[in-house]
């Protein structure tokens, strides 16, 4: 429990740290990779220092040229191995920028995928016996959430590196030249990151707004499908019509009020690069014709510096539009780690029962008295929940290794529950679990669940083939152990009467087979487990009649020959098994452990 509160709070702290994203977000080496990307691109930029050196004296040389004596031989050759020079240089720019691209998005990729991976470990570690977030809004998450971090940081970490750089060496490289027009961009240029800071707060706000209406349309849409065959039984498809179409406005809404603050913002920064450039261009030109004498450092200015200036405006603000639109991305990503991280502490806070890493005791799970591999399970006066409302209290028996056993009680009693503190879906509150002697929460959580068999009440199916169904058991079993774990269950002759045998798709939680046939099934599952000693059941003849019932009560005593087995249930058909029986209303007592 402990690493669990300490992971819980990790993410806590990374959600309220989300101006900071990428220190939490990023490791060493892609923080790096991100840094190269920018370099690269900065490099990409100061190349056309060069470039613009060319062009300008080209020009400056050709109208030179015409001006006196057209143009001769020699002025022919400089005029091609400028152009050559031109496009020599431009093809390096392409390369830098498409290896800093790529860098970029590799990078991206890479953190995305290492976030998916976190949330879905933090969604299959967490318990189904506690408040778990909604499906559509995990589904959104892990899916739209996490891809709006790739644009924060392959767009917007480059082009943070790439402003730092670039206007300060274009206006280092226009001093020497003009330090007047150096003036006019150093005034003009910091205006639009300050203002689009300023509406890069209303950005992230309206960015939150719409992922959280994004996640909740998903739910919404999820929910309706799932319940799709009940809504049009009921006649209540009017009313899902109505409900989706809201939910859909909400989120379109929202996508406006993002796109407003985005055109906002186009019309700011293209407005202040705008001046800036003009008031370059007019001194330029003033110059030129001679009305303005002042503004370099020893002559008035003439053609070809005046145009090489010129020529460096535009990629000195560049960088500053680049960013400004960036800043859109990086609003979305800020709002997105923050959801994610909400999620990811939600998800944490139901599970994580089990220790995530440390000394797996196999040697523990294989020490059963006289049934190898099988173990002895104890529970020493158990309570789960709170000493003032617990759902069990006081609870403690032995169960031998390799011994059957049935977990009587009336509903409500804690049969259910001390199951899920076998599974690891809740944890004791007080009291012991001991697996061989030793508390379950010191076995590896991975080592523990592949000693595990399950069979529930309302086994999960999912869309698929039955095959497919199977092998989430044992993804190497062979053919002829799934023919035989079919004939343990019961369930071979259905399935060779089903049009295309196990290969037939049915549908999600099982739609298209009964009750009895998706038991079957789950029995069959539990059966691929070959590796699993310890076979565990709740209420795995709720609900049969008594020809399934008997085929699943015989595949149960096959399964637990060998293995620890307990099965929650209160069917008087299991109770007539050879099997030590357990009634909880009693074991505190008649059960006591020493």
């Amino acid at each position: 429990m402990k690493q669990a509160a300490k992971e819980r709070a990790g993410f806590q702290g990374q959600a309220a740290a989300a101006p900071d994203a990428s220190t939490v977000l990023l490791k060493s080496d892609e923080r790096k990779a991100l840094k190269r990307a920018g370099l690269l691109l900065c490099f990409s930029d100061i190349c056309w220092l060069p470039q613009a050196g060319l062009v300008a004296y080209a020009v400056a040389m050709l109208l030179s040229s015409v001006a006196s004596t057209g143009t001769n031989a020699l002025a022919a050759w400089e005029l091609v191995a400028c152009a050559l020079g031109f496009l020599g240089i431009g093809a390096v720019r392409a390369v830098l920028q498409n290896v800093s691209g790529k860098l970029a998005r590799r990078t991206a990729d890479t953190v995305k995928t290492r976030k998916r991976a976190e949330l879905l470990d933090a969604v299959t570690s967490a318990s189904p016996a506690s408040d778990l977030p909604g499906s559509g809004r995990i589904a959104a998450h892990i899916s739209e959430q996490v891809d709006a971090l790739g644009p924060y940081l392959a767009n917007f970490m480059p082009q943070q590196q790439r402003l730092k750089i670039v206007p300060l060496v274009m206006l280092l490289a226009t001093l020497p030249v003009s330090w007047l027009a150096a003036a006019i961009l150093l005034v003009t240029g910091p205006m639009i990151p300050v203002m689009m800071a300023l509406i890069g707060m209303g950005a992230k706000a309206a960015s939150e707004k719409q992922q959280d209406e994004l996640t909740r349309m998903s739910g919404v849409l999820l929910d309706k499908v799932r319940g799709l065959q009940t809504l049009r039984l009921f006649g209540a498809l009017k009313e899902t019509e109505t409900e989706i179409s809201e939910v859909g406005e909400r989120f379109r809404n929202g996508t406006m009020d993002v796109l407003k603050i985005a055109f906002l913002s186009s019309t700011v920064l293209e407005l202040f690069s705008a001046i800036g450039i003009a008031f370059v261009a007019v001194y330029v030109g003033f110059s030129l014709i001679g009305d303005i004498s002042f503004g370099t450092w020893t002559s008035v200015l003439s053609f070809g510096p005046g145009l090489f200036i010129l020529l460096l405006a535009p990629e000195f603000f560049a960088p500053l539009r680049s960013y400004a639109i960036a800043y859109h991305d990086r609003a979305a990503g800020l709002a997105a780690h923050g959801k994610l991280n909400e999620l990811a502490a939600e998800l944490y806070a139901a599970g994580h029962n089990l220790r995530e890493t440390g000394e797996a005791r196999i040697n523990q799970m294989s020490e059963g008295a006289g049934h190898p591999g099988a173990p002895e399970i104890v529970f020493r006066q158990v309570r789960v929940g709170r000493s003032d409302a617990p759902r069990v209290a006081g609870i403690s028996f032995r169960v031998e290794a390799g011994q059957p056993v049935i977990l009587r009680g009336r509903s409500g009693s804690g049969k259910t529950t001390l199951i899920d503190c076998l599974l690891g879906f809740v944890a004791p509150d007080a009291g012991e679990l001991l697996i061989n002697g030793s508390p379950r929460s010191d076995l590896s959580r991975e080592e523990w669940r592949r000693s595990l068999a399950w069979l529930g009440q309302e086994p999960r199916l999912f869309h698929g083939s039955i095959l497919a169904n199977l092998r989430l058991a044992n993804a190497q079993a062979t053919e002829a152990d799934i023919a035989a774990a079919l004939r343990l269950a019961g369930a071979e002759a259905f399935v060779r009467r089903l049009p295309k045998g196990l290969r037939t798709v049915i549908g999600e939680d099982g739609f298209g087979l009964s009750v009895g046939e998706g038991r079957r099934l789950a029995l069959a599952r539990a059966a691929l487990r070959q590796e699993a000693t310890l076979l565990l059941a709740d209420e795995p003849t709720a609900g049969l009649d008594d020809e399934t019932a008997a085929d699943v009560i015989e595949g149960l005593k096959q399964l637990a020959a060998g293995r620890t087995t307990l099965v929650a249930s209160h069917d008087p058909r299991l109770f007539e098994l050879d099997w030590r029986q357990i009634d909880l209303a009693g074991c505190r007592k008649a059960e006591a452990v020493a």
